[in-house]
């Protein structure tokens, strides 16, 4: 087996237990430290191996990969080969394709956000909406318990007005009302959109919890509807309806509180497009009292 430092040791031993000797390794992690991704050839074809940081994260997204993602069908995902609790590893099929991040066509780039949304819609329509109500509260509170953190840790980036309209935008979320729920993908943007140029798949699974549906939507809304509004009417008709009057309420809200997140976290890991993408939410809930 060749390939780059880390992927050695039980990782590598359960691995080739699993597909056979490996011929050939890539490093496909994110640039963070707790990215850990290889791209792996063998004679059972092209595959991914995935390390969880941490079991929380494991346990989301094995859940997913058996309960929900087989409803995308065979090319709409991938499919989980095999996994390890000991190890926190996922053996994933690949599936063709980059990220949609990366089409400069804006007819094709429409047709891949209606497939996604009628992906994301199956995605969602897995789990009953009475069986994660009981989850919303949870989520709604957290959020919103969550704030302070996030307005601490951004520290200069945000100043005491911003930080003042923040909390208040975010405050009005519990009294919205009762908001769609189900199991959220809970990274849902064009980075984990792979796109062939026809066709379209989702992956990244590991932060799919129950919850308010409309959560989904915030990475999309406050980074590329802005700009291209076409794309947001694109997957809303492939998602099959539109976000309802209390949706869009509480997608201002939950974008607020993504700003805080974006600007305490993207400064700290020098991550410069988390930080623009925090940056631009507030500037426009500044200016117009809504990101769009």
């Amino acid at each position: 087996m060749t390939g780059p430092s880390g992927f050695s040791g039980a990782l590598a031993r359960w691995v080739q237990s699993v597909l056979g000797p490996i011929q050939v390794v890539r490093d496909a992690s994110h640039p963070r430290t707790n990215s850990q991704v290889w791209e792996v050839a063998s004679r059972a074809g092209r595959h991914f191996v995935k390390v969880a940081p941490d079991p929380i994260l494991y346990t989301r997204e094995t859940r997913a990969y058996r309960e929900a993602v087989p409803q995308l069908g065979h090319a709409g995902a991938p499919a989980m080969r095999d996994s390890s609790a000991e190890l926190l590893a996922l053996i994933l099929t690949a599936v063709d394709g980059e990220p949609l991040k990366c089409e400069q066509s804006l007819a094709r780039r429409r047709d891949a956000h209606r497939q996604a949304g009628q992906l994301l819609r199956r995605f969602h329509d897995v789990l009953p909406s009475r069986r994660a109500q009981s989850e919303a509260g949870a989520v709604i509170e957290a959020t919103v318990t969550g704030l302070e953190k996030h307005i601490a840790a951004a520290g200069n980036h945000l100043s005491v007005t911003e930080a003042d309209m923040l909390r208040r935008i975010v405050s009005a979320l519990p009294a919205i009302g009762p908001l769609p729920c189900g199991l959220r993908h809970g990274d849902f943007w064009e980075r984990n959109i792979i796109w062939t140029g026809r066709r379209c798949a989702l992956i990244d699974y590991e932060r799919s919890t129950p919850g308010p549906l409309v959560a989904d939507f915030v990475k999309l809304a406050t980074t590329v509807w802005p700009d291209l509004p076409e794309l947001g009417t694109s997957l809303l008709a492939g998602y099959g309806r539109p976000l309802s009057d209390i949706e869009q309420q509480a997608l201002v809200s939950f974008a607020a509180a993504d700003a805080a997140s974006a600007l305490a976290y993207g400064p700290l890991h020098g991550d410069e497009r988390v930080t623009a993408r925090g940056r631009r939410t507030v500037e426009r809930l500044t200016q117009e009292g809504r990101w769009r």
